[in-house]
């Protein structure tokens, strides 16, 4: 074996020919596609535990609602003493959709917009939010410490800010979509027309105490925090209602258990976890990170095409010297040996080299972005697409390995045809000229 493992080593360098050209090439080949694969699997492993860890952020391990109506102070009692029994965290929640006038004279408008209220000690405990505060404090409602202080504050994102020119201390108005959609009514012929009934309702104001981000865009561009008690008089609701309880357990990634003794204790109530909630984007992520995979291992599979071709033109080439080394006592499995172990040292030092700029690059990932936008002038990640504020990464010890092997066992499967023909040579057709 170690005379294979020689001739093997010597022929990826031959002195007076242009293979050494070509082995190069396939090498960059291999190289290449190992790279980009591993770039491609690191960062949808990344951008998947991002959007995961995001998710749970902003959402909660689990929530529990009243289809079809809002929870009244007595159940979310109840519910929450149901969840501490098994040892769950929970806190009530109001959420609904708000329309929002903002600037000069309140003339402009913005529908897409998701007011959250929730008490301030559990969004600081369990979202976080004071950690994530840019400007001012966090502070919702009514400042019980100045009773002279009759403004309502809330605390909005830095792309509301952006958009809505606010700073810290500016004033908003937020209509409630109850109100809005209580002013008109269906009539028989399936028309719309103005509800006589209704009430009139004035918008609530509200003042900017604070303006955080979440780094998660979709959040951030749409939601914005306020009192509990704000909330329920803008979708008048009773005092101590919530439409839902965002909940915690032990392990976000391991609730089944708990989920399902949920549900058991709480018939009538819907238990969601943030997985199930968002099932079908997580198996679109899981899906394209699978195709991405067996699309781009092509790459890997052209640069073993590329090595059969190195290898057809140096058996061509050394027809005369494998004559030799059968004439001299070399069996057809150690001439095929020979060039199998070359189609595997290529394949060994292109992963090895490909592993090396691909592990480089997701190091230096955000400032090659940085700069090739600068060059380009195009924000090459932007951030209201992607969700992130950059591009998310992890590399996968066993993503790795699972790439490396592959591409090893296709660039040595690649040199098994030529091997094949080196072997059934025979030494008197090739040494014929001698």
């Amino acid at each position: 074996m170690m005379y294979e493992l020689f001739l093997a080593l010597r022929y990826l360098k031959p002195r007076r020919n242009a293979v050494s050209i070509i082995t190069l090439t396939s090498i960059l080949g291999v190289t290449l596609g190992v790279a980009v694969l591993i770039i491609v699997m690191a960062v949808m492993t990344g951008f998947t535990a991002k959007f995961k860890s995001k998710l749970i952020e902003t959402q909660s391990h689990f929530q529990i609602r009243k289809p079809g109506s809002a929870m009244r102070s007595g159940e979310c009692r109840a519910v929450l003493e149901t969840m501490r029994l098994h040892n769950a965290a929970g806190t009530p929640v109001i959420q609904g959709p708000v329309l929002v006038q903002y600037g000069i004279n309140n003339r402009s408008l913005d529908t897409q917009v998701m007011l959250f209220a929730a008490p301030v000690k559990d969004l600081q405990t369990r979202l976080n939010l004071d950690k994530h505060l840019k400007y001012g404090e966090l502070k919702l409602g009514i400042d019980q410490n100045n009773w002279r202080d009759k403004s309502h504050y809330a605390v909005i994102s830095t792309d509301m800010a952006r958009r809505w020119h606010l700073s810290v201390g500016d004033k908003f108005l937020v209509h409630s979509s109850t109100h809005l959609t209580g002013l008109v009514k269906f009539n028989a012929a399936g028309g719309i027309e103005i509800n006589k009934n209704s009430s009139a309702h004035l918008p609530s104001e509200f003042t900017v105490s604070g303006i955080y981000s979440l780094g998660k865009s979709d959040f951030d561009r749409a939601v914005f925090f306020a009192a509990p008690i704000d909330a329920a008089d803008l979708f008048d609701l009773p005092w101590g209602a919530a439409t839902g309880i965002y909940g915690w357990g032990r392990d976000a990634f391991d609730q089944q258990h708990l989920l399902d003794a949920l549900a058991f204790d709480l018939p009538g109530f819907a238990v969601t976890g943030w997985e199930e909630a968002n099932r079908s984007f997580l198996e679109v992520l899981k899906v394209e990170k699978m195709m991405m995979f067996f699309l781009l291992i092509f790459i890997v599979l052209v640069a073993a095409f590329s090595i059969t071709n190195t290898l057809i033109t140096s058996i061509y080439q050394k027809t005369r010297e494998i004559g030799l080394l059968k004439a001299l006592g070399s069996s057809d499995a150690g001439i095929m040996r020979i060039f199998v172990l070359q189609g595997f040292l290529v394949g060994l030092i292109g992963s090895a080299a490909g592993t090396a700029a691909g592990v480089l690059i997701i190091c230096f990932r955000q400032q090659i972005i940085d700069f090739a936008s600068y060059i380009s002038g195009q924000d090459l990640f932007p951030k209201n697409f992607y969700f992130f504020d950059s591009l998310p990464a992890e590399i996968v010890p066993l993503d790795v390995a699972i790439i490396v092997i592959c591409s090893i066992l296709l660039c040595t499967a690649g040199a098994l045809i030529p091997a094949l023909r080196a072997a059934r040579l025979q030494p008197s057709e090739a040494l014929r000229y001698e």
